[in-house]
């Protein structure tokens, strides 16, 4: 059976490697809390990274994941019990080890429990089937649709009756012919039948029954090695079935759990007061149309409302975006507010905005300034520019480069040279970048470039921030002496009350 609630012709691969450079986005869009908020169970923590960072970019693939989603919001307890379920099979599971072993005895042994202990998850999984069928989304429909199909009263009760039979009550018939040269062939293995205890006990007329004495050891040996190899073929068939079995639940658990990771997100924004949207799929070349997006990642670890913000449509065909304006006004955070989105949107899920309208990327990369490179020094450029070099060569047309204050660890007239030079090569290639940046003359070097928007964060007239990205061209400050009189308040205020204290 196939489950395809993520595509759909085919599994998922739930245990494919992170794509390069994952490491690096977690951090820098920081989508620590949002992954530990997903995940779905403590022996699930890849699930639902695997998902998230392997970018869907076909519109019907988003749509369909997004329509599923649709019908777990309405009905959480569809993907719940489904998840639930699936885990409880698993767990059945857990004690098969005390029959292993590398005959094939044991291994049909092995088996045959394992599908036996499978039998009431797979009734009770068929009984909820029927709810399956009725809902809206194809993903959802078309596996209740099969399971219907395929676990009817009849396969149930004909798999209960074979587990019956493989325990042999009446042991194990197999005929061997013996061959022209005197020795054995290959047993077959005889299909189970009613026997009387008379004949069972004292054999047939015309046919030889012999007893091992007590002590034979070899003759007990050669006995087994005659069973094993009758039940060889029975083994591996079973064995099979039962792996088949194992599968098909370990993939409904984490399919479906990548769904229930999903109404963790959605009740946590929730309570943070943050609405959501199902994000449409613009064709590629289109313009980003973004409105009321809020920080997915405040949101979730402070537990609060952030500040919304805008990216009104930009010229067609614009593949820039720079971000300007006074320190702490917001800039990092609309910017991985835009990251966390576009990953939010690809994986086929809502989006914390009230519009969003973007084109899927076939990739997504980051190249943010770390708390190590905020002083200057060569070694510090020189691992920039290492990460930036790991960016450009995996970097492919219609992907999207997120750069934070790139090539800071350097003066401004260097880190401008550098940046400049990186970043029309990128866009020559088709690649999309958003671009925060305290060096006025990188920003200014777009200013009359076609297709290219500036936002810069608001600072009000008494110095404060709002938070607020509003269209407009880059200023040559910063405006970082407001800080330090902030800061010099601050440090004024306490005095005065250690004072009177």
């Amino acid at each position: 059976m196939k489950v395809r609630l993520l595509f759909p012709d085919r599994d998922a691969d739930l245990t494919a490697a992170l794509p390069d450079g994952t490491d690096d986005l977690i951090a820098d869009l920081d989508l620590g809390p949002v992954l530990e908020m997903m995940r779905p169970d403590r022996d699930l923590a890849e699930l639902c990274p695997v998902v998230l960072f392997h970018l869907l970019t076909d519109a019907d693939e988003i749509v369909r994941r997004q329509q599923i989603l649709a019908d777990a919001l309405a009905e959480p307890d569809l993907v719940e019990t489904l998840f639930d379920l699936a885990g409880r099979a698993l767990q059945s599971q857990r004690g098969l080890w005390m029959y292993g072993g590398r005959t094939a005895d044991s291994l049909l042994v092995k088996a045959r429990h394992g599908i036996e202990a499978f039998l009431p998850p797979l009734r009770e999984l068929a009984g909820f089937a029927a709810r399956l069928v009725g809902v809206r989304s194809a993903g959802l429909s078309e596996l209740g649709h099969r399971l219907v199909d395929t676990l009817d009263a009849g396969y149930l009760d004909d798999l209960t009756v074979l587990v019956r039979q493989l325990q042999f009550p009446d042991g194990v018939r197999t005929r061997v012919r013996v061959q022209p040269t005197g020795l054995l062939g290959r047993p077959e293995l005889l299909p189970p039948r009613a026997v009387s205890w008379w004949t069972h006990r004292f054999g047939r007329p015309g046919r030889v029954r012999f007893e091992l004495p007590d002590r034979d050891e070899a003759g007990a040996q050669a006995l087994d090695a005659l069973r094993n190899d009758a039940l060889y073929e029975l083994a591996l068939t079973v064995d099979r079935a039962h792996v088949r079995l194992l599968a098909f639940f370990t993939q409904l658990r984490g399919e479906a759990g990548f769904y229930v990771g999903c109404l963790q997100l959605y009740r946590r924004l929730a309570d943070a007061g943050v609405g959501v949207c199902w994000p449409e799929v613009a064709a590629p070349g289109e313009p980003w149309d973004v409105e009321g997006l809020s920080s997915l990642n405040i949101a979730v670890r402070e537990g609060t409302r952030p500040v919304p913000n805008d990216l009104v449509p930009q010229p067609s065909g614009s593949q820039l975006v720079v971000l300007t304006g006074a320190n702490q006004g917001g800039k990092t955070t609309f910017l991985r507010s835009l990251g966390s989105a576009q990953l939010l949107a690809q994986a086929g899920m809502f989006v914390p905005a009230v519009r969003y309208r973007s084109s899927p990327a076939p990739g997504l990369h980051s190249h943010f300034r770390s708390a190590e490179q905020d002083a200057p020094g060569a070694g510090k450029l020189a691992e920039e520019l290492d990460r930036m070099s790991r960016i450009v060569d995996r970097c492919r047309a219609g992907d999207l480069v997120l750069m934070n204050e790139s090539f800071s660890s350097t003066d401004e007239l260097q880190g401008t040279f550098i940046a400049a030079d990186i970043i029309d090569a990128l866009l020559a290639h088709g690649v999309r970048v958003v671009l925060v940046t305290h060096f006025h003359r990188l920003a200014v070097h777009y200013l009359d470039r076609p297709r290219v928007t500036f936002l810069r964060a608001e600072r009000l007239d008494d110095g404060t921030r709002s938070h607020r990205l509003l269209p407009g061209a880059p200023q040559p400050t910063s405006h970082a002496l407001d800080i330090f009189r902030q800061a010099m308040s601050s440090s004024t205020s306490n005095e005065t009350s250690e004072r009177r204290l």
